[in-house]
């Protein structure tokens, strides 16, 4: 078979920290170039492991007419557009007749519940709801709960695919030595994320240590920096985005990481924990793989719930570093080298089996 020609629609920029932008570097980075060819969009500065890659090719955003431009490389009879969006060029791409779309197959990848739109533009739902996610060819779910969550919309799921992890770089020290365990909370700090509830926690175990690390969003920092103060928390920090390499570092150094979000598919934090020797905490709602409850970590069903089983890792060092070296193990499954592989069957697959549609 000749090699499948594949569009992916988030752009690479090098300081673009999109999760389904990082994940897609990852996957391709991974992919066999006489097998798969992948085009990727930038702004600026593409990440600069893509550049000169064989089989990766780079198509500059251009300042003005995006969707024009966008919807004429959709046009460009690529085997497969994957990580469809919800933006103008693709709805149009999406209603237009089936002959104009030739043999073209669209790929809709869900990574977290469609809850998660419920604080988003009237229009991004109106282009989710009526575009992107009926109107793909193929579907894909990061979980089995998110597939289940795409069922309750009627939409078929035909591959779980996950996000993965690199071990090389997320690896643990051989030993932690902290005399007070440190809390840490990795995510971008808004309300949806649940870091309101890392104070709360911080107030109840006044000896501990609570890191934040992620970038402020709608003022909501100014928020977090006002309550830690009207509660005399002197055991919290924040500390703003890091780099990845930053926050190897910090996961190294910390001891449980605590994820009070309730609305996620993998939240690549406790993948990249884990894979660093970090016992997780998370609520049960999104069923996660990534922990494994009494295994790796915990997964709560409520916050009363996950202060005890906080309480239970602050106290027992044996059982947080028992529960850290089962997380390094279970990291394992979720390498990006046995993940990517998965995606590029699953794309070899899909264009293997498209068929001459019929028009619309």
């Amino acid at each position: 078979m000749d090699k499948v020609r594949i569009l992916f629609m988030p752009p690479i920029d090098v300081g673009n920290t999109n999760a389904q932008s990082l994940n897609a570097r990852e996957i391709v980075l991974r992919f066999d170039p006489d097998q798969l060819e992948s085009t990727f969009w930038y702004e600026t500065e593409p990440d600069p492991r893509l550049r000169n890659r064989p089989g990766v090719y780079l198509r500059q955003l251009p300042a003005a007419r995006r969707t024009v431009r966008i919807l004429r490389e959709h046009l460009a009879g690529y085997d497969l557009i994957a990580y469809m969006d919800c933006s103008p060029a693709s709805y149009i791409f999406l209603h237009l007749p089936r002959r104009l779309r030739r043999r073209t197959t669209t790929v809709f990848h869900a990574e977290a519940p469609s809850a998660q739109l419920d604080g988003s533009s009237r229009m991004a739902r109106w282009l989710y709801q009526t575009g992107a996610m009926p109107k793909c060819d193929v579907h894909t779910a990061i979980t089995d709960f998110i597939a289940r969550d795409l069922e309750q919309m009627h939409v078929r799921t035909r591959y779980i695919l996950p996000v993965g992890v690199d071990l090389r770089l997320f690896s643990p020290r051989p030993a932690r030595t902290n005399k007070i365990p440190t809390v840490l909370f990795v995510g971008t700090l808004i309300e949806r994320k649940g870091p309101q509830h890392i104070l709360r926690a911080a107030t109840l175990f006044p000896e501990v240590r609570f890191r934040l690390v992620g970038a402020g969003r709608d003022v909501y920092e100014s928020v977090l920096r006002r309550s830690i103060d009207e509660l005399g928390l002197r055991n919290v920090s924040l500390e703003g985005s890091k780099t990845q390499l930053e926050i190897v570092e910090i996961m190294r150094e910390s001891d449980i990481l605590l994820v009070p979000s309730r609305l996620e598919g993998i939240p690549k934090v406790t993948l990249e924990a884990a894979a660093t020797g970090l016992p997780c905490i998370v609520f049960k709602d999104y069923q996660t793989p990534s922990v494994l409850h009494g295994v790796t970590g915990f997964q709560v069903d409520s916050f009363d719930e996950m202060v005890k089983s906080l309480g239970q890792l602050i106290a027992d060092a044996s059982l947080r570093q028992r529960m850290g070296l089962e997380a390094r193990k279970h990291a394992q499954k979720f390498d990006w080298n046995v993940v990517a592989k998965t995606w590029a069957d699953a794309y070899l697959e899909i264009a293997a089996g498209r068929r001459r549609p019929k028009d619309a």
